[in-house]
């Protein structure tokens, strides 16, 4: 690589950070390597740590990064829906399916997030962006609370359910999208 095809500070920052999702979303918290993370996105494990201080350091910023991603998802699809045919919680439901569909690491990712949290290093980054995402959806459609809550259960379990690799379970998620 020229230095003038050299990656910026932050589109390296980026790489790192979606290796990180990449291989904490297929090994979880403690079964994640470094080493593995830094060789995917082509640099040296001594500079990842320079960059991020600590495996948990990393992963918290992996973390903020997939959940920037999906709230930004949310907030498009709800920019770009018709208003006509088609509810905020529907264009939200849409979106996140086709999320779901595209990368089945980035839903794990969420899952060891959640198993992680009993750890106090994950702790506070698992709840405050599971708040985050859970405000966006309250905002974003001005649903009342109820239904916020069914639509985030409902997302919940299309995680499990795509995780496991059983949607015959849930039946036709489009459908019930209907709902909202």
């Amino acid at each position: 690589m020229t230095p003038a095809e050299r990656m910026s500070a932050d589109a390296r920052r980026i790489a790192i950070l979606e290796a990180a999702i990449e291989e904490y979303g297929r090994s979880g918290m403690h079964a994640t390597s470094t080493e593995v993370i830094a060789e995917r996105a082509g640099i040296s494990q001594p500079y990842l740590f320079r960059l991020f201080g600590t495996k948990a350091g990393l992963i918290t910023a992996a973390i903020e990064h997939h959940t920037g991603n999906l709230r930004a998802a949310f907030r498009q699809a709800v920019e770009q829906r018709d208003p006509a045919t088609t509810s905020p919680l529907q264009a939200m439901g849409i979106a996140y399916l086709g999320l779901l569909e595209d990368d089945t690491n980035e839903l794990r990712c969420q899952l060891h997030t959640w198993a992680a949290a009993s750890d106090p290093e994950i702790k506070d980054v698992a709840q405050r962006t599971y708040r985050e995402v859970w405000a966006d959806v309250a905002e974003l459609s001005g649903a009342d609370p109820a239904e916020v809550r069914r639509f985030m259960a409902t997302g919940m379990l299309l995680t499990v359910i795509g995780a496991l690799d059983l949607p015959d379970l849930f039946g036709d998620p489009l459908e019930t999208l209907q709902e909202f």
